[in-house]
């Protein structure tokens, strides 16, 4: 069955990966953009293309207003990446300004776009993470403030599927693994094609009971 995704992200990267294959897989796919001039082309393979930069939460209610159209499931994949990797790097604007994208951004866009996720049929959220958002699986040497900013989405993910399992959503934090992507870089073992694929089957098959999970692109559990 055909779905409508609402992807964030989606100018390159695992989000562009994510619109390609979403589309080849026949469901329809509304993709955002901080530039809709250069949407990229894999993103522009999107039904539709929106603006939507994610610290800009003031633009959400106008956003979503322009949306007109049920959402089956939401996939948050939009993030930023600050060099802050030790904490004399770490700055009052590296760490805020992620958050503020990679955190308060997911948080209130959810709250606006749930009276079209209500109309929706999936009524799938997606919170893509990182095993660096784990707690007990973070490792040294990383960004701090992404890493912080990954352990929040957890715990937001967590927050809305207590709230919303009840009325039918089925809410996971999901980590696409290490990729060869402009942010994960070129030593990392992953093709984006290969993660997004396998995270695409796990999603596909996806129940409620497992609202709550914090799973891995193979659909294995990932510790807090």
């Amino acid at each position: 069955m055909a779905h409508t995704y609402l992807v964030t992200g989606v100018s390159r990267g695992l989000g562009a990966e994510f619109v390609r294959q979403l589309r080849a897989r026949g469901h329809r796919v509304i993709g955002t953009v901080r530039d809709p001039a250069a949407p990229g082309p894999a993103a522009a393979l999107a039904d539709r293309i929106e603006r939507l930069d994610l610290s800009d939460h003031a633009s959400f209610p106008a956003f979503v207003r322009t949306v007109g159209e049920p959402i089956d499931a939401l996939i948050h994949n939009a993030a930023l990446l600050r060099p802050d990797a030790t904490l004399a790097e770490l700055s009052p604007d590296s760490l805020g300004q992620t958050l503020s994208a990679n955190l308060v951004g997911p948080a209130l866009l959810t709250k606006h776009a749930l009276p079209w996720m209500d109309r929706g049929r999936r009524k799938l959220i997606v919170c893509v993470s990182s095993l660096l958002g784990s707690l007990s699986q973070t490792i040294g040497g990383w960004s701090y403030s992404y890493a912080i900013s990954k352990a929040g989405l957890n715990m937001l993910a967590v927050q809305l599927s207590r709230e919303l399992s009840p009325r039918g959503y089925t809410v996971v934090t999901a980590s696409p693994g290490w990729n060869r992507t402009d942010m994960g870089g070129p030593d990392a073992p992953l093709e984006p094609r290969q993660s997004i694929s396998s995270l695409l089957d796990v999603l596909d098959g996806l129940t409620h009971d497992r609202t709550g999970s914090y799973i891995n692109y193979d659909g294995s559990p990932i510790a807090w």
